[in-house]
């Protein structure tokens, strides 16, 4: 028949990017995965992950038709089931666990392994409607959000297309080439207009590797390193003064109560870094034309992770970067896509406000909760036994007898081998999906290039069969995904003013209405004042410190025993666990889970590069393959990417090292937060 065709649509996962991708089906087959070279960030190319993306697609460990255990929960094994019977028995233990203990005892557990509007959201209908407990999706960037809002409030300040404007870039925490390739071009065009680009980050990585200077700081002392600068600045006169009395509140306060203790000697001790190197650094940040911090995720997520966002939107404020074309924080523009929700999770659904859990907490949960258990459990977009903090403590919440677990999936994650049902689930190229991006302003429509393989259905779907199985027969539950992206699309919000829903609909690659060449934050900040706050009222209201500070080293509390800060930063083959089952990604990290070890450690404590190493606290203890090098500093381990628990030594993944505290303020998880100790294994 030879029919080929070329399907537009958008990488789903969950990436900064959203990259419009031309997929190329040949008699039904995808056969070629490729950058569309008319969307203004994708360019024409992709990253390795998706560059190939038929392996994901058509591997032959995908799930193809829902399965029933029939073993000990743990053990995968299943057996076949058909559509009818698998939603019949999920309706069916819904209402048993609601009648027995309430719709408390019910809960849907996701983040964004697609980060497509529907199918991302489209649960919460369903379980807002059973009044079942409530998610608060805090795994991820709560911290960094909420130092960030507290300076300047909920908006973008720098388009990530004006970062060839700059002439200073700092990636602060940010491992640009590994997590955002498609801005690297960017910042490449802005290094051939003379820009300098800055890595400063706990260890060696690849943009730390590619940049003009790495300051290797130490984890978590984020905020004593941004503040030293600001002390810097102000005490050599090269503060913006018209920014600061116009633009700005509470720079007297910051500057008489805060910046005396963070003089560059003392920071230096802080945060492991040279003073003079401080300093340096500091009158470049100043006197840049337009200085940028293109601040990742990972500042937010130690104990001190908002005073971190906090200080590093002081330092920009402090020399009127937020006024600079290409120049400010460059951070996250998923803010800005004010889509109505509601016509997808349905708040009105829920008659009574019920408790919340707080994702960092899923494994306290389902071994603590009591009035009422956690008797049911749906996981989709998560893989919460390899992501989770505290996962040796979630298997054994996984295997109660008395929870009944439903875990959508593409492949047998570890989360879905405790599974009662596992139900399978297509890639973002087999469904239709409206996605936003939170590292771009372009929103899109991504279409199906290929049918769901096997009988795998998207959310969506399965959502709606279960409620029709309850007895729900309101509209929602016949809804297309085309009915509710025009929902989400009917709003008023002036990002969206002149966007045509029916051109988004039919893939047009959509800029939100905002303008070009123009700081984020030009026409005000979005903070209570209406200005840059130094010392932050929404803080103050809360009870909380207003202003920005390194207060220590909280988790640090027995340094004897647990004498390594422990960080698990992106791999670049893996993006979380979504890559996690292909063979080839495993085989170019090296085909199983290591951890960095600073030579002068390994040498003290007589470990080999290659030795099989065993890391503990009082968690738990997993084992690693030693990798010996400088990257890091001492006293750190670095242990990269997400591994799914079954691919690591004695099936225990990296996060069963990981607490469940959490930031100084927003609440957010402290993955980089860590304390282990580490010796050569038997």
């Amino acid at each position: 028949m030879n029919e080929r065709r070329t399907c537009k649509t958008v990488c789903a996962h969950d990436c900064p990017d959203a990259c419009s991708v031309l997929v190329t089906v040949e008699d039904g087959r995808a056969t070629r995965f490729a950058g569309d070279p008319d969307h203004p960030f994708t360019r024409g190319f992709l990253c390795g992950k998706v560059n190939g993306y038929e392996r994901v697609v058509y591997s032959p460990d995908r799930l193809l038709y829902p399965q029933r255990r029939v073993g000990a929960k743990g053990e995968a094994r299943f057996e076949r089931i058909g559509w009818d019977e698998a939603i019949a028995e999920i309706a069916g233990k819904l209402r048993d666990v609601r009648a027995l203990w309430g719709g408390e005892a019910i809960l849907q557990y996701y983040y964004a392994g697609t980060m497509g509007y529907v199918h991302r959201y489209s649960g919460d209908a369903l379980f807002n409607r059973l009044g079942a407990t409530r998610l608060r999706q805090n795994i991820c960037y709560y911290g960094a959000d909420a130092g960030y809002h507290a300076v300047v409030g909920p908006g973008y300040g720098t388009d990530p297309e004006d970062i060839v404007h700059s002439d200073l870039i700092v990636a602060w925490s940010c491992n640009v080439v590994t997590t955002q390739v498609h801005l690297v071009p960017f910042i490449d065009e802005a290094r051939k207009r003379g820009a300098r680009l800055v890595a400063i980050d706990p260890y060696r990585n690849r943009t730390a590797a590619a940049a003009d200077m790495h300051i290797k700081v130490r984890p978590g002392s984020d905020p004593a390193l941004a503040l030293a600068m600001i002390h810097v600045i102000d005490r050599e006169g090269l503060i913006d003064r018209a920014f600061i009395r116009e633009r700005s509140v509470g720079y007297e306060r910051l500057a008489a109560e805060v910046l005396p203790e963070y003089s560059p000697e003392s920071a230096a001790e802080i945060c492991g870094v040279d003073a003079e190197g401080i300093r340096s650094l500091a009158r470049d940040f100043a006197r840049a034309r337009a200085p940028v911090a293109k601040v990742g995720i990972a500042v937010g997520r130690s104990a001190n992770g908002g005073a971190s966002m906090q200080a590093i939107s002081c330092l920009a404020g402090a020399v009127g970067a937020f006024d600079k074309l290409g120049g400010g924080v460059l951070y996250d523009s998923g803010c800005e896509f004010k889509v109505n929700l509601d016509a997808v999770k349905r708040p009105d659904w829920l008659e009574r406000p019920t408790r919340i859990l707080n994702m960092t907490d899923l494994a306290a949960a389902l071994t603590g909760w009591d009035d009422p258990p956690i008797g049911f459990l749906y996981v989709h977009g998560s893989n919460p036994m390899a992501t989770a903090p505290q996962s040796a403590l979630l298997e054994r919440g996984l295997g109660r007898e008395d929870l009944f677990t439903v875990v959508h999936e593409r492949f047998l994650t570890d989360t879905a081998r405790f599974a009662d049902i596992v139900l399978p689930a297509p890639t973002w190229a087999e469904t239709d999906d409206l996605v936003k991006s939170y590292g771009t302003l372009y929103l899109q429509m991504g279409r199906a290039a290929i049918p769901p393989l096997g009988e795998s259905r998207p959310n969506l779907e399965v959502i709606q069969a279960i409620g029709r199985a309850l007895g729900y027969d309101d509209p929602w539950f016949h809804s297309s995904v085309d009915d509710l992206a025009r929902g989400l699309l009917a709003t008023d919000h002036p990002n969206f003013r002149g966007l045509d829903p029916e051109r988004v609909l039919a893939g047009e690659t959509t800029r939100l209405n905002l303008p070009r060449g123009v700081p984020g934050f030009r026409g005000g900040f979005k903070t209570p004042s209406g200005k840059l706050e130094f010392f932050s009222s929404i803080l103050e209201r809360d009870g909380l410190p207003p202003m920005p500070g390194w207060r220590g080293d909280p988790f640090n509390t027995d340094p004897e025993r647990y004498p390594f800060r422990l960080i698990t930063p992106p791999a670049h083959h893996f993006l979380h666990t979504s890559f996690g089952a292909l063979d080839g990604a495993r085989r170019r990290m090296g085909g199983e889970p290591r951890v960095m070890v600073h030579p002068d450690d390994a040498a003290r404590l007589g470990i080999a590069d290659g030795d099989v190493v065993e890391l503990q606290n009082d968690l738990a203890a997993c084992r690693s393959l030693a990798q010996v090098t400088d990257a890091v500093q001492p006293g750190v381990l670095v242990a990269e990417g997400v591994w799914w628990p079954e691919h690591s030594r004695e099936g225990r993944g990296i996060n069963a090292l990981t607490s469940s505290r959490q930031t100084d303020i927003g609440g957010g998880s402290t993955f980089h937060d860590n304390r282990v100790a580490i010796r050569r294994a038997e």
